[in-house]
């Protein structure tokens, strides 16, 4: 490498720019030197110590992330060179977290800037930083400088007289404490001011640090806050020593640091840390440390720490149609709302403590808290609660009551439900991870039992998600491995008992568990994705068996099969019903798809979809007709044919029941709009004789036939005309 590459400008101050990021160097690189900086860059931290021997550089701004050495290691190296011992390193990073920063400090860097870059601000504190580099070299170079050095560091000094109790300031220090009104000869005070000044919450600790220099004779330092009659705040790093003059006696030596500047950037970034953006609550960090400095404090005492874990139900649905403006007004909104009902400690008394490392002032807070951690999931912490009592149970009643009020985005309502988790610490030395996972573990089981639901964890959930999550990991190997298999079950007109149509249903006949139920891994599936490849294999084998039906010639009917909400959202399902049909050779009116109106509500594209499959000739099925929105706006607005009436209208219906006028007036709205009406779950001769007297032109259920597999259908169409005789119809 040529020296001449670093030569110095002697106008203007020399900045060595690290950063590996092409743009961003020569983004930074312009903004420098149109502040008029000399600039050199580079992108590999190797070069940066030969740099620093070769040349005489005013300051290093230096990226953490690097491709060949990161810059703490670059940062620790130049700080163990006589050579950079002393020369202002600004690190530059995106990474915010509390381990980073410290670590930051730790190998030496004068200050910490992260990521995305403000170049205004940048160029100011480059200025800043090489203000203070001037005045400390000063320092080291001539002591005559000394008060004048200490006015422009903010750095005073002071002495005690152990005999006397008196202390002696110098000029800074005077200037530091706002005494210029109260100047005595000498600048002596009574040691007293000094804690008098202090900080309520800080007197202890700075006491005992004095105490400990005086009795244990070795030097000490304390950072701790200084309170003015206007109450302004200034935050002081002392250092303390003991000295003895000739004539034996001791003095206390006491040098004080105004850090307030840097003190409000570590709040700031501790902020960052410990504290989420858009709510101000709390984040993960903060209430895990909160939490397990309350759990033992609980149970000493012979309570416990609730955790209520809140999660928005279908929260997904308000940014989608109405923006992420009006998601982060919600969430705010309901910040508040759960603040109000709770009484916090204010966010910034955590971050006072943190910034002092005051631990014990942390511990002792003993407040309930909220928090958020991320997304639409809230946390509430309750400190001292009975583990028997209904007192946990009862907020959370409280916390669910908050949702039956509209939330307000440009003056529209909105209206979204929770879903809770609560869970207790069950001992002294339980850690905040563990009650988290808990309430996490209620939570999930309150989402499955249909939202907008309280659920407390019991030790049987831990087995339950165990099975969930068996479940989850054996269906991905289901497919490939020939687990899954068709059952179909006969539909028939109740007019004449002939054969109307099959629906398709899947069943899983797992390895080691046997069959297992579709109300076990549909949702899985649904919640993982795995439904659109099972989705595709049924829509493909399903089609190829009613061709061979057809082409033995025992049936000529529509085979259903049902869509779910992904496969609508996969964007590819009109492509992939077509390569179905087209592979198995079967007509496109052979094919019936059966949707929810769950899946017409969650798709904006669904009316497009549907359209364009019917215009090909596949006939399409409302499915659960009653059990979700009912809306006539859809059933008018989509291109469907059939009208599935629920099973739960069906079951244990009578003729003059109320289940039989709903079951009537679907029938007939149905027949006025052309639709086919089907009754699903039919299972007694009773339920049959209704629905046929309430004009539903098919019926579906165990009384007509339960689903079978493939060749037992064949058989059963084979010899159908001795079951319609044993269902009462003519052969």
């Amino acid at each position: 490498m040529k020296n001449s590459k670093f030569v110095r400008s002697a106008e203007s101050p020399t900045i060595l720019l690290v950063e590996d990021n092409p743009v961003e160097r020569q983004l930074v690189s312009k903004i420098l030197r149109d502040a008029d900086f000399e600039v050199t860059a580079v992108s590999r931290g190797d070069v940066v110590l030969d740099a620093v021997k070769s040349s005489q550089l005013d300051l290093i701004l230096l990226d953490a992330i690097l491709p060949d050495i990161d810059g703490f290691e670059v940062c620790q190296l130049l700080r163990a060179h006589p050579r950079g011992r002393y020369i202002p390193i600004i690190m530059l990073t995106g990474l915010n977290d509390v381990a980073s920063i410290n670590r930051a400090y730790e190998v030496g860097a004068t200050d910490f800037f992260t990521k995305p870059i403000h170049h205004t601000l940048l160029v100011h504190r480059i200025r800043y930083s090489l203000r203070t580099r001037k005045l400390m070299d000063q320092l080291r170079v001539s002591r005559q400088s000394l008060v004048n050095a200490q006015q422009a560091a903010k750095l005073g000094h002071w002495e005690i007289d152990l005999k006397s109790g008196r202390v002696q300031m110098s000029e800074a220090m005077v200037r530091l404490y706002k005494l210029e009104g109260r100047v005595n000869e000498g600048k002596q005070y009574d040691s007293s001011i000094l804690l008098t000044r202090c900080h309520c919450d800080d007197r202890q600790a700075f006491e005992e640090s004095i105490q400990a220099s005086i009795s244990e004779k070795k030097n000490n330092h304390v950072e701790h806050r200084v309170v003015f009659d206007d109450n302004q705040v200034m935050y002081l790093e002392v250092h303390t020593a003991i000295m003895c003059d000739e004539a034996g006696e001791s003095r206390l030596l006491g040098t004080s640091v105004d850090v307030t500047d840097r003190k409000n950037s570590e709040r700031e970034i501790l902020r960052l840390a410990y504290c989420d953006r858009l709510t101000g609550l709390p984040n993960r960090s903060l209430l895990e440390l909160h939490v397990d400095n309350l759990i033992p404090r609980a149970h000493v005492n012979g309570y416990a720490v609730a955790v209520l874990s809140i999660d928005l139900d279908l929260f997904n649905r308000v940014n989608n149609s109405m923006g992420y403006g009006a998601g982060d007004a919600v969430l705010q909104q309901l910040s508040e709302r759960l603040q109000y009902l709770l009484e916090c400690t204010d966010t910034a008394q955590y971050i006072d403590c943190l910034s002092l490392k005051n631990t014990e002032s942390l511990a002792e807070i003993n407040s309930d808290m909220v928090a958020r951690l991320g997304a639409d999931t809230f946390v509430v912490a309750l400190g001292l609660v009975e583990r028997k009592s209904v007192q946990a149970r009862q907020f959370a009643e409280q916390v669910k009551g908050i949702f039956t009020q509209p939330f307000v985005y440009r003056a529209q309502e909105l209206f979204v439900t929770a879903s809770i988790g609560l869970a207790y610490s069950d001992s002294g030395s339980m850690t905040a991870q563990s009650v988290l996972e808990h309430a996490d573990l209620a939570l999930h089981e309150a989402k499955m039992q249909g939202r907008n639901e309280i659920r407390e964890y019991t030790g049987e959930l831990v087995a339950k998600v165990s099975a969930h999550l068996s479940i989850q990991s054996d269906l991905r190997k289901a497919l490939n491995n020939g687990e899954f298999v068709l059952y179909y079950q006969p539909k028939v007109y109740t007019d004449s008992g002939e054969v109307a149509g099959f629906e398709a249903l899947v069943r899983w006949c797992h390895p080691l568990k046997g069959m297992v139920s579709p109300a076990q891994f549909i949702t899985i599936a649904e919640e993982t994705g795995q439904i659109v490849e099972i989705g595709q294999w049924v829509l493909e084998t399903a089609c190829q068996q009613n061709r061979l039906w057809i082409q033995q010639q025992l049936a000529n009917v529509p085979v259903a099969v049902n869509v779910s909400a992904r496969q609508f959202k996969e964007g590819n399902l009109i492509e992939v019903v077509e390569s179905a049909v087209a592979h198995s050779g079967l007509s496109e009116g052979n094919l019936e798809l059966e949707i929810t109106e769950g899946v017409i509500m969650s798709d904006p594209n669904a009316e497009h979809i549907v359209a364009a499959l019917r215009e090909r000739g596949v006939s399409i099925s409302l499915d659960d007709f009653g059990t979700g929105y009912s809306s006539l706006s859809y059933i008018t607005r989509f291109p469907i044919d059939t009208i599935k009436i629920d099973r739960c209208f069906v079951h244990n219906i009578a003729a003059d029941s109320d289940k039989a006028a709903i079951v009537s007036a679907v029938s007939e709205l149905s027949h006025g709009l052309n639709f086919n009406v089907i009754a699903e779950g039919v299972e007694t001769a009773e339920e049959l004789d209704v629905v046929k007297q309430l004009h539903c032109d098919e019926v579906q259920g165990y009384w007509v036939c339960p689903p079978m597999t493939g060749a037992d259908t064949s058989n059963w169409l084979r010899e159908r005309h001795h079951y319609n005789q044993a269902l009462g119809y003519s052969a």
